[in-house]
């Protein structure tokens, strides 16, 4: 960019040239879709494509396009088709998956390394999944992290022992279904950032995680966060940013607007 604007100076390129190539280098352009290549510079979270919905060819073809400019790339929410044509198309790539995530990347890619590690709970072993949809990202974007599975508040003595395993964490993802009381409990026994994540865990009324969403709104420890149900994208993006922030002052910079 900065380039750009020195050729600009010196009067080699005119606005509408400096303009056309600036959105070449934020943007890419397809059939149905555009990428917003420059995300995880502006924000600190990277374009993360959510498959659901889309054509099996659009979602190839996005996957694609990121692969290619930035060398890894997530896709949420893959059904099975869409799962084995990722494989079969990227069969150059490493290919990673957690639950309904997947992960592709260029073989041999340094993963950058962040300041920060992050607790990663869960209430009981049926929200597992949605935590390492979670952690899978956080790791491929350089975190620590530590995590700490089925510690629910069944048995009260759990959510104590979670809380030691996950002793060092920055922060705290924890994810709850059936009553979603889980977050509120280890909230209330740390000055750790709390983010909660419902999961559609549970069964009868309330049982797609309806109950947990409301019990984490009606939390009486003030602070918490709360994603919506099953948001493992969301918690890892928060996560991220919140951390990124931690290190960006503790090294003295100023945010990037």
């Amino acid at each position: 960019m900065k380039n750009l604007l020195e050729a600009y100076r010196r009067g080699e390129l005119n606005a509408d040239e400096v303009q056309e190539r600036l959105m070449r280098m934020l943007y890419e352009e397809g059939e149905d879709f555009l990428l917003d290549l420059h995300r995880g510079h502006r924000i600190g979270f990277p374009e993360v494509i959510f498959a659901r919905g889309k054509s099996t060819d659009q979602v190839l073809a996005i996957t694609r396009a990121l692969f290619e400019k930035n060398g890894h790339v997530f896709v949420s929410g893959v059904d099975g088709e869409q799962e084995g044509l990722i494989r079969q198309q990227f069969a150059e790539a490493e290919v990673k998956q957690a639950h309904r995530l997947l992960l592709v990347r260029r073989g041999g890619r340094a993963v950058p390394k962040e300041a920060g590690c992050v607790g990663v709970i869960t209430a009981g072993t049926a929200d597992v999944p949605y935590a390492k949809e979670c952690a899978l990202i956080l790791e491929e974007l350089g975190f620590d992290l530590i995590t700490a599975f089925d510690i629910g508040a069944s048995g009260m003595h759990r959510p104590l022992l979670g809380l030691k395993k996950a002793k060092g964490a920055d922060l705290l993802v924890v994810f709850a279904g059936m009553d979603g009381v889980l977050p509120t409990l280890i909230a209330s026994l740390t000055d750790l950032p709390v983010i909660a994540v419902p999961t559609p865990v549970g069964y009868g009324h309330g049982g797609q995680g309806e109950a947990a969403l409301s019990t984490m709104l009606q939390c009486c420890v003030p602070g918490v966060l709360v994603l919506n149900i099953g948001n493992s994208v969301g918690a890892a993006a928060a996560a991220a940013r919140i951390l990124k922030s931690f290190q960006r002052r503790a090294g003295g910079q100023a945010r990037q607007a």
